[in-house]
């Protein structure tokens, strides 16, 4: 299908979605939220750091590839790399030290909601959804000033033996204390000098600072958790995300598969309440491997349905899934790179179990479904076309304040890199017998073990920002996705 062609089924998608949107009851979104302090960073910038810190430790950590961040050394060394590869990352630090050494060396330029719940919960709050309930463990004042003022937007909370769901600026812990975390943003054009290298900035995109302090706990208070089953008429989706957090090891002698088992119980609560629910988890950056791993096997594997990754998520799951060689492809960039995605995309939705997977890469998406999946394969095209057409508004205008606004995502050009590299797939998916060229061209192929929907997207060449973006991409498609289900 030519590009003009896609402007047209995306028109006629995005209308079909809004049509049936209001079929989403509620949804349940928890883990992460935090405040984001937003810093786009220039040439004067990175010399700046480079002039504070010891230029040849730096060099060393940029070959050692810090998975966290301990010392200034190590952040800049992780902002070199991302810089040079145009790669978004996430990398945590557990002490207060590094935003302290930012404070003194950088100027925030805005802050704002953080956190894939967060982001979540205010974009589909915005977008009309009827009940979204969100649930932060660690909700302060200052955080729950982030949350937008919507009605539709709640926090459950227990007064006097009952479930209640108010606004989150009133149902904040007046004792707990804001979590935040550095954005440091970068645009693709900029030249950067380094220890005798010089390169140019490939791609837009942005280095996060996840603080992780130590009071930072993945759970749920038991007084809430008995009496999560009581959401069953308010909810038919969850969105878990902010598993990323789980430490090895904690000061009282608990350990991560204490707090494995406490989130697989919150599903198991989710599910009590309403048998027919879907369950998205999206996935993150996630630097500790036996962290990655127990994700994977012991919250994902068989307690969800669906899963939402980016192409480097992609490849950090299939590695510690054992398919070291096909992560390695992933992650390469080379000529049968989205091949491998598509590869990549079958084990994970057969080896972890799932109803589906969602793929979001720069141009296109790969979501592979279920052949017992009840929503059909031209609903679930629909659905991802709708959430590319909110995550291209909300690149355009920087956050979504409305349904109604989403609609300037139309106006966002089908990326044409993302085009050519489906007509890569496309001749593999024909030669090797698992596709028509008219399936293929209308984006939905039936197999007779799975279902796949691939798609190009639209892609914003200058975007207001990039942070929260796969979020939008995800929520906004998965919300398409239960609006669809019978």
């Amino acid at each position: 299908m030519e590009i003009r062609e896609w402007d047209s089924v995306y028109h006629k998608s995005y209308e079909d979605i809004l049509s049936s949107i209001g079929n989403v009851r509620g949804i349940f979104v928890a883990y992460n939220s935090n405040i984001d302090a937003v810093k786009h960073i220039g040439a004067e910038d990175i010399e700046h750091l480079l002039m504070n810190v010891d230029i040849s430790e730096v060099r060393e950590k940029v070959f050692e590839y810090p998975r966290q961040i301990d010392s200034p050394s190590d952040l800049v060394a992780r902002l070199i790399i991302a810089m040079r590869d145009g790669k978004a990352a996430e990398v945590p630090t557990n002490t207060t030290d590094i935003h302290d050494w930012l404070t003194d060396h950088l100027v925030f330029d805005s802050a704002r909601m953080g956190g894939q719940a967060g982001i979540i919960s205010n974009l589909l709050a915005s977008l009309g959804v009827e009940k979204v309930i969100t649930y932060v463990p660690w909700l302060s004042e200052e955080q729950a000033e982030y949350f937008v003022d919507s009605e539709n937007l709640l926090f459950p909370v227990v007064e006097n033996g009952e479930l209640v769901l108010k606004h989150p600026k009133e149902a904040f812990d007046p004792d707990n204390s804001p979590k935040v975390n550095w954005i440091l943003e970068f645009s693709k054009g900029m030249e950067v000098k380094f220890a005798g290298e010089h390169f140019v900035i490939p791609r837009d995109n942005r280095l996060i600072i996840s603080s992780r302090p130590k009071w930072i706990r993945i759970e749920m208070d038991p007084e809430l958790y008995e009496r999560i089953p009581q959401l069953q008429a308010d909810i038919n989706g969850a969105i878990l995300a902010g598993y990323q957090m789980i430490r090895e090891e904690y000061e009282d002698g608990s350990t991560y598969m204490d707090y494995v088992e406490k989130a697989v119980s919150v599903i198991e609560e989710l599910k009590e309440g309403n048998p027919d629910i879907r369950i998205h988890v999206e996935f993150t950056s996630i630097q500790n491997k036996v962290i990655r791993t127990a994700i994977l096997n012991h919250i994902v594997r068989k307690h969800v349905h669906s899963l939402g990754l980016d192409t480097v998520e992609v490849a950090n799951a299939l590695n510690v899934l054992g398919f070291e060689e096909l992560a390695y492809s992933v992650i390469n960039k080379g000529e049968n790179a989205i091949i491998s995605l598509y590869e990549g995309a079958v084990k994970l939705l057969r080896d972890l179990k799932l109803e589906r997977v969602h793929i979001h890469s720069l141009g296109f998406y790969i979501c592979l479904v279920s052949k017992d999946c009840p929503v059909s394969v031209e609903d679930h095209r629909n659905a991802l076309l709708f959430g590319s057409t909110v995550a291209a508004a909300k690149a355009s205008l920087g956050e979504i304040l409305s349904l109604e606004s989403t609609e300037s995502g139309l106006k966002v050009p089908v990326s044409d890199e993302g085009h050519r590299e489906l007509e890569k797939l496309e001749k593999h998916l024909v030669r090797s017998g698992m596709s028509s060229m008219e399936d293929f061209e209308n984006g939905c192929i039936c197999t007779p073990w799975y279902d796949a929907i691939i798609v190009p997207t639209k892609v914003v060449s200058e975007p207001v920002a990039t942070v929260g973006i796969g979020d939008a991409i995800s929520a906004a498609s998965f919300v398409g996705f239960l609006s669809k289900l019978k």
